[in-house]
């Protein structure tokens, strides 16, 4: 991840902390809420603005800058971790909580699993160097929230085996599922600008699952693939709260 979007990661990490919607910054800025969307999308924030929004923040830069260096700079996790991973269905599925960010309480709550289970579980992932425990059952992930998985490793293998047939095995025609397929002849650096415009959707829907915070109640589990519908993996309904 390039510097200039660790410190707007982190001015965003810090504005959820603080309680801050783009609505309190566009008024700082003197910009409406869709400039400044863009400006974190994009990355495009001058020093001035930086600094405006620690204002906001009440915070140096200085704090800001210090605090980017505690971040996780791993964006794949190795072989033998993916493969431990994949190897115990409940191990998979407390990562795949944690990285969606959910809290030890609310795993507790939603899954049969007591509160030392969920706790070794943790721990499991603390030797792995997957997460750092940290006082009251809370966690930071070493690796960043948009890491990928090792292309044809183990995690990969087994999403496509498992997760992305089962998410596929739909016709899309509910009301909040959606599937576009497009094709057509395109050059090498048409390709090079489709990539990016595929990585740039899948930051952007990867942030909006981040700073949602909707009663849980009234939450679906879902996935994205340039398709979308409301989708929960088959294995991880073993483990609900009935």
């Amino acid at each position: 991840m390039a510097e200039r979007d660790v410190i707007v990661a982190e001015l965003k990490r810090a504005l959820r902390e603080r309680g801050h919607t783009y609505a309190a910054v566009a008024k700082k800025l003197e910009l409406s809420v869709a400039s400044v969307k863009r400006l974190f999308s994009g990355g495009d924030l001058s020093l001035k603005r930086v600094e405006q929004i620690c204002e906001l923040l009440e915070v140096s830069l200085a704090e800001i800058l210090a605090r980017t260096q505690e971040r996780p700079v791993a964006s794949q996790l190795t072989v033998a971790q993916e493969q431990e991973i994949v190897s115990d269905p409940k191990l998979f599925l407390i990562a795949w909580l944690l990285v969606n960010r959910t809290s030890f309480e609310e795993i507790v709550h939603t899954y049969q699993f007591p509160e030392r289970e969920v706790l070794r579980l943790f721990i499991r992932l603390d030797k792995l160097k997957c997460i750092e425990l940290q006082p009251g059952n809370r966690v930071r992930l070493l690796v960043n929230r948009h890491f990928s998985w090792r292309p044809g490793g183990p995690m990969q293998r087994f999403v496509n085996q498992k997760l992305l047939r089962e998410f596929m095995s739909s016709n899309f025609v509910g009301p909040q599922e959606e599937f576009l397929f497009h094709g057509g002849e395109v050059s090498e650096l048409g390709l090079n600008e489709l990539k990016n415009v595929f990585r740039n959707a899948s930051r952007q829907c990867a942030e909006i699952l981040e700073r949602d915070r909707g009663p849980r109640e009234t939450r679906h589990s879902a996935a994205f693939l340039l398709a979308l519908r409301p989708w929960k993996f088959s294995g991880f309904e073993q483990f609900e709260r009935k």
